[in-house]
């Protein structure tokens, strides 16, 4: 069949796929790795998620608990959500334009949305569903339950498009503004003795801001640091904290005793670092 324009379905192409509206031309899905190949935490098929958790970049578990199995895949990859859990993404009011939206999916795992705000409700229906009413620069939210899931899509407009398969790259970006790890055996911060055992940070700066000030986790005690070709092991941690440009993260740390150094440098042995600003 040739392509076909009409004013209901927008343009339609020879496989059948629309293209609703303007929106439909690019970075068009609201929602982040909508399709899980952004895993930061190390979430493990099947492990326990409680309520509030989050596994893969941008999904928490639902009130319930979130447990979910996968086999990781470079590209798209499909998740069993568990018997009686549920998996929610909220969408960051500055990314919501506002009016109607619609959510589709692939899977037999059902959905449901919430229209200005961060906690979905309702009934869990099948793909695809329309939102409308939705205020411009207000949260909103979906939720999908038990059952498999993959390309998830939330867009402007009436009409279900194609899912949009953003670069890695892009999408690895997208969810560090939210989450961001330093993971065990990294060099990731170099900096200077005050003193013979208190060694303080340069500047570390993160890859894109933080959506907000940031929840900071560490357990880098124990941890190596090289000092001059030398090493010594953080005995506790002093200071811990980001600049209110949202980026730039400082740490002061007490070491075992090393003889006063010129500089030194952070290396993270087994405890990762991290950085949160979820939703």
């Amino acid at each position: 069949m040739a392509a076909s324009l009409d004013g209901t379905n927008g343009l339609t192409f020879n496989d059948n796929t629309r293209m609703g509206s303007a929106n439909s031309l690019g970075m068009r899905n609201a929602l982040f790795n909508a399709d899980f190949r952004i895993n930061q935490r190390g979430y493990v098929s099947a492990a326990t998620l409680a309520a509030g958790a989050y596994g893969h970049d941008r999904f928490k578990a639902g009130a319930s608990g979130g447990d979910y199995s996968f086999t990781q895949l470079n590209s798209s990859t499909q998740v069993t959500i568990a018997s009686g859990k549920s998996l929610i993404q909220v969408v960051e009011d500055k990314n919501v334009v506002g009016g109607s939206y619609v959510l589709s999916w692939t899977g037999t795992a059902l959905a449901r949305v919430g229209v200005d705000s961060a906690t979905p409700s309702g009934t869990f229906v099948v793909s695809p569903i329309l939102i409308t009413g939705q205020t411009a620069g207000t949260t909103m939210s979906v939720e999908f339950n038990a059952g498999t899931l993959a390309t998830a899509q939330l867009e402007l407009g009436t009409v279900a498009t194609p899912f949009e398969r953003r670069p890695v790259g892009l999408e690895l970006v997208l969810c560090q503004r939210y989450f961001f790890r330093i993971p065990g055996g990294t060099g990731f911060m170099t900096g200077f003795f005050r003193t013979a055992t208190q060694l303080e940070s340069n500047t570390y700066v993160l890859p894109v801001p933080m959506r907000a000030s940031p929840s900071i986790t560490s357990n880098l005690v124990g941890s190596l640091v090289y000092t001059n070709g030398t090493s010594t092991t953080v005995t506790s941690i002093l200071t811990f904290y980001i600049w209110p440009d949202l980026r730039s993260l400082y740490l002061a740390v007490v070491c075992s005793s090393a003889g006063v150094q010129n500089a030194g440098a952070f290396i993270v042995s087994t405890n990762s670092i991290l950085i949160n600003a979820e939703l």
